[in-house]
């Protein structure tokens, strides 16, 4: 196998390019989120690699490892199969599944297709045009809705963990992680993310971003959740609306977020009812060990 070394600050102009040679418009990264992850000590260093060719990145790749995955991220046109064999390995030495997460229609499909990967899973990035201010979104009664504050931490990590516990490849929020992926993030202003309580329980949250990425003018809703007692009450779209409105406060007329295309909570169906539009979709591709 070819060698593959650390991913090093010096490279994220390199990689970013790789990005966007490798993806386009699909997978906008810049140098700013690459050297984001260096510094994010929920990432394993030796996780975060690169091929360097003739003095030049060639490829990049990294991978998330867990108790039943191994999940590989890459942009490495001409080299894909350099990080799939590194991936397979680690997956090989655990005892679990290698996956990785391909753009519909891209030429990596073919290749993890031919390697024995299937299709397992996909997902859409969508998206929605605010032409004029958002209508205030009414709560259902007896809620209120209030901005994140820092004592909220302990108890919106709890609802993260309870409200996703059913996805198909949820995994825990740890403090650490929460600290890192979510606190951390770039973008992260806490008048975004708003909560919902029903007296001192907290029934649901939506966690809006204002820019994702290489892309600071789109409003990025990052997570939406309800926890199961307070299903089926219109809290979801009360909350989705309420972060359209507070993005196009903003001034962002463009508002995406990712969804699961098999969501067990009817989370398609109300982004398509509020006006959503599928822009990209995304697929899983498994290998059993």
């Amino acid at each position: 196998m070819t060698d593959l070394r650390e991913l090093r600050a010096e490279d994220a102009e390199q990689v970013a390019a790789l990005f966007v040679a490798a993806y386009g418009v699909e997978r906008q990264v810049d140098a700013e989120e690459i050297r984001s992850w260096i510094d994010n000590v929920e990432l394993v260093p030796e996780h975060l690699r690169v091929l360097e060719e003739d003095g030049r990145i060639a490829g990049y790749g990294d991978i998330w490892a867990t108790e039943d995955e191994v999940a590989l991220d890459v942009a490495a046109p001409g080299h894909w199969v350099e990080f799939l064999e590194w991936a397979e390995a680690e997956a090989r030495t655990r005892g679990v599944r290698a996956r990785a997460y391909v753009p519909a229609g891209h030429e990596l499909a073919e290749i993890v297709a031919a390697r024995g990967y299937r299709l397992a899973r996909s997902s859409y990035t969508m998206e929605i045009e605010l032409e004029e201010q958002p209508a205030a979104a009414a709560l259902p009664n007896g809620l209120t809705l209030h901005s994140y504050e820092s004592g909220d931490a302990e108890r919106l990590r709890a609802a993260l963990n309870e409200a996703f516990a059913e996805d198909w490849h949820w995994h825990e929020v740890t403090p650490a992680n929460f600290d890192e992926f979510y606190l951390k993030q770039r973008y992260h202003d806490p008048r975004l993310w708003l909560l919902a309580w029903d007296d001192d329980e907290l029934a649901g949250f939506v966690l809006a971003t204002s820019g994702r990425g290489s892309e600071p003018d789109l409003g990025w809703v990052g997570t939406l959740g309800v926890r199961p007692g307070w299903r089926r009450r219109g809290l979801g779209e009360a909350l989705l609306r309420s972060a359209f409105a507070e993005l196009y406060a903003r001034g962002h007329r463009r508002v995406g977020l990712g969804v699961d295309t098999e969501n067990v909570t009817g989370a398609l169906r109300l982004y398509e009812r509020v006006g959503m539009r599928p822009l990209h979709r995304q697929d899983n591709w498994t290998l059993e060990p």
